[in-house]
């Protein structure tokens, strides 16, 4: 069984789109968590949350009393998940159908030292053009791997519960690269990972708001960088530098 935790803000049609995408899923035994982060536009939601109750057998709605963030979101939706294996993603991305099922698969076949499985992906824009092709063959405890750049795109990420609670959830302070900070933790605590070769993942690229497009996204590389310059993160570094520049 599997828990799917979506964390949303103010997007209640691209909710509508993930959550279609959930329902032709080949792998049926799954809850879904959808956690709101006190959208102002709730009453749009509600026609949303109405639809999929009466598709999915488990189906739980969460509501933040005030703005929170998406990493709280995603440690609420996680701390409330009862199943050992959580897929993350958010509200505006979307699965393609066999996604759950061959991740799950991997999973089974593997040890109880696999912590993350991840797949690959296209990310597209809004005119439906591949901007960007998550091709990633990395797997094992790839600790190099994973400070030289975020190769695990973040909607395709199934994770053991047992590893990210470890880890320590995500890092509530960092309003950008969470995703990276996460699976970094969980490959640093010695568990390994996985990926299915396969494009069943679609990271979706659009003009609306979104912390990877504003300012605050070098505020979560800098926190990135100062948590884990320990591990000698020269590439790292040299990325930051033409970052900031």
């Amino acid at each position: 069984m599997i828990s799917i935790v979506i964390p949303t803000y103010k997007r209640p049609d691209f909710l509508d789109r993930l959550l279609k995408s959930i329902e032709k899923q080949t792998f049926k035994n799954f809850e879904v968590i959808v956690v709101d982060d006190n959208s102002p536009n709730y009453e749009e939601y509600l026609p949303v949350i109405k639809k999929y109750k009466k598709i999915f057998k488990e189906f739980k709605f969460l509501r933040n009393t005030e703005n929170k963030g998406a990493p709280y979101s995603r440690n609420r939706g996680i701390k409330e998940a009862k199943y050992d294996l959580i897929a993350l993603v958010d509200d505006d991305d979307e699965w393609l159908p066999k996604k759950l099922e061959m991740q799950f698969e991997v999973f089974k076949n593997s040890n109880e030292n696999l912590g993350l499985v991840y797949t690959w992906a296209d990310a597209i824009d809004e005119k439906g053009r591949i901007v960007y092709k998550y091709r990633s063959e990395i797997e094992g405890n790839p600790r190099k791997e994973i400070l030289k750049e975020c190769f695990i795109p973040s909607p395709s990420v199934m994770v053991r519960k047992k590893a990210i609670i470890e880890a320590g959830l995500f890092d509530e302070r960092m309003p950008s690269c969470q995703d990276w900070d996460m699976w970094t933790r969980i490959i640093m605590k010695d568990y390994s990972i996985k990926v299915v070769k396969d494009i069943v993942t679609i990271y979706h690229k659009h003009g609306r708001e979104s912390i990877g497009l504003s300012k605050k996204a070098k505020i979560g590389y800098r926190i990135f960088y100062k948590k884990n310059i320990k591990y000698g993160i020269h590439p790292l570094l040299k990325y930051l530098r033409r970052l900031f520049r």
